[in-house]
Parts: C-alpha cells; sequence; structure tokens
C-alpha cells in the first residue's frame, strides 16, 4: 500500500510522455483548430500536423526538467485570485 502511494506522488500522470494536463489542452485546441482549418480555409493539415507534434515536443521537454508541471499549473489556477482590499492601498495587502 505504502509503495503505491509514493509511486503516485513520485510519477504523476502522463499522456504520451508528457504531463497530463498540459498536453490534453493541447490537444483539445489544436484538434478543433486542425478540423475548422481544414474545412473552412482549405489549409494543408500538414502545418497543423507539425503544430500539434512540435508543441508536444515541447511540453515532453517541459515534462522532463519539470514533472510536476500539471500539478504547479492546477495549484497556480488555484491560488492565483485577486483579493479585495477593505480600504485603498497600493498593491493587494491580506489584512483586514
Amino acid at each position: 500500500m505504502r509503495e503505491e502511494i509514493l509511486k503516485a506522488v513520485a510519477q504523476p500522470p502522463k499522456f504520451l510522455f508528457a504531463p497530463m494536463v498540459p498536453a490534453i489542452i493541447n490537444l483539445g485546441i489544436q484538434f478543433p483548430m486542425l478540423f475548422m482549418g481544414i474545412g473552412v480555409a482549405d489549409v494543408n493539415p500538414l502545418f497543423f500536423i507539425t503544430s500539434i507534434v512540435g508543441a508536444h515536443v515541447a511540453l515532453v521537454f517541459a515534462g522532463i526538467k519539470e514533472p510536476h508541471l500539471s500539478t504547479m499549473l492546477q495549484a497556480y489556477g488555484r491560488s492565483n485570485k485577486i483579493s479585495q482590499n477593505l480600504y485603498a492601498v497600493q498593491g493587494n495587502k491580506f489584512e483586514p
């Protein structure tokens, strides 16, 4: 049981060797753009395919450098909230 927990923490989920969340976002954005480009503008699909592969290779290298990239992006999204100051000050103050 202990090994399963440590493995889950030490080895975050990957999708085609890239961190899970950025890889899914990349493919989720670029595949619809591929189909719209082919259908609407009659663009050569090779342009989009090289873009998809190039971006995914960049994500693989970023994931090698920082394996917890997905977790860092999720934590940044949750913690990057704009605070409301109770009185006029310069910058963000977390005191009432």
